[in-house]
């Protein structure tokens, strides 16, 4: 097939093998197949080619996508025959079905398909079934642990602050948010960033995705907030990122409780791995519940006078609030470059001052910075050499390797 000749020359094991003799809605899959898996990271294979390819693919890494789309029996037999030899080869299935009957998703699920998507409707069902199967594949084919038959993850809170406005906050939570969406994918595990600036965020803008009615009652009716809710006013950025934006009216920021915050995040950390939350510089009756639910709080700062007076002011209001300061990660956003010796001077008069060491210093990214938010993109898709998304870059990695060592540490212990 057309698609299998243009990919059969690549060297590196393919992450998916997909097997779509007849399938009519491959054009459309393809598409969502080069999103989720990369263009270069799957490969169609006919069914004659299916045992070599099966014989030659690697089960730590490849995956068997088999397509069905009709009850036709010829098409079910060629599909049990392959998830058999699929899984012979070890490989875990996905199973992308169209309008077949309940008997026959259960002769194929009983031939050994570890998951399914119905295909094309509804939306989402793809990419989900992918990061379960990934999720799958990670745990060595033991099962993933579900609650009410979904998965339970426990995510790591990060949370960015801006001591003052204008310091380049959001620009930051959204390009973080990005990096780590990027960085995990693979693993199949997922990445939310949220707004709750919830007059004036800015998150919606820079991504360009779309502010959701959903979100209003969201924030106002957080009380009675479920998974199925919060799902409902998260947008979607290339299918990588989940969004949650800032309402499409402005809101008085004490819409919400402390109570309804958290319960947010609850259910933000039960959905997701990463929940990344941009917050207004306003403090809140909220802002203690979201510090105290955060692994990581980023505070944002630039070498002004004015940043410097907020920061000092907030770190004392935690300090009077007998609220630890071991999570706090110091930024300095436009940090002065290495040759530039009096400035790095200022650094560190206004560290001392503060009492503080900066985790990060983050440099001008210059033009293309506010060029990349005026179009809604990311750094990474817009300028990916720029000195401002490779270290954000950096810190994304730093907190995955972070993570990684925390996970270790029971396992010495």
């Amino acid at each position: 097939m057309a698609l299998s000749f243009r990919r059969e020359t690549e060297e590196s094991v393919p992450e998916a093998l997909v097997f779509a003799d007849g399938f009519a809605e491959i054009d459309q899959l393809a598409e969502e197949l080069d999103v989720e898996f990369g263009a270069d990271q799957w490969l169609e294979v006919s069914l004659n080619e299916a045992p070599e390819a099966l014989e030659s693919a690697e089960s730590e890494r490849t995956i068997a996508i088999v397509t069905l789309g009709s009850d036709d029996p010829e098409s079910v037999e060629a599909s049990a025959q392959l998830v058999r030899l699929a899984r012979e080869a070890e490989l875990l299935v996905l199973l992308v079905c169209g309008e077949v009957s309940p008997r026959t998703m259960h002769q194929l699920l009983r031939e050994g398909v570890a998951e399914f998507a119905p295909y094309p409707e509804p939306e989402g069902a793809l990419a989900e079934s992918i990061n379960r199967i990934r999720l799958l594949r990670a745990s060595g084919g033991r099962g993933v642990p579900t609650a009410g038959g979904k998965v339970v993850r426990k995510g790591k809170v990060l949370t960015v602050y801006g001591a003052a406005g204008g310091v380049g906050a959001s620009t930051y939570a959204v390009n973080l948010s990005w990096e780590l969406a990027n960085l995990v994918r693979r693993d199949g595990r997922r990445v939310v960033l949220m707004d709750f600036n919830f007059q004036y965020g800015s998150v919606a803008t820079f991504l360009d995705v779309p502010r959701r009615e959903a979100v209003y009652e969201l924030v106002s009716e957080a009380s009675t907030l479920d998974q199925t809710g919060l799902t409902q006013a998260l947008s979607t950025y290339n299918d990588r990122l989940h969004v949650l934006t800032a309402p499409r009216d402005a809101l008085p920021l004490d819409i919400v409780s402390p109570n309804d915050v958290g319960a947010i995040i609850n259910h933000a950390r039960d959905m997701f791995d990463y929940v990344v939350i941009d917050m207004p510089q306003a403090l809140m009756s909220w802002s203690e519940q979201v510090y105290n639910a955060s692994d990581e709080f980023h505070a944002v700062m630039e070498i002004d006078m004015r940043s410097a007076q907020n920061m000092f002011r907030f770190i004392r209001t935690l300090k009077s609030e007998d609220m630890g300061l071991e999570k706090l990660v110091f930024l300095l956003n436009r940090a002065p470059g290495l040759t530039d010796l009096s400035g790095k001077a200022r650094v560190k008069r206004v560290a001392e001052s503060l009492g503080l060491d900066f985790s990060f210093l983050l440099p001008d990214g210059g033009r293309q910075v506010i060029n990349a938010c005026d179009q809604g993109v990311p750094l990474a898709e817009a300028a990916k050499t720029n000195p401002l998304r490779r270290e954000i870059a950096k810190i994304a990695q730093k907190v995955l390797a972070s993570e990684e060592v925390e996970a270790k540490a029971p396992e010495k212990s």
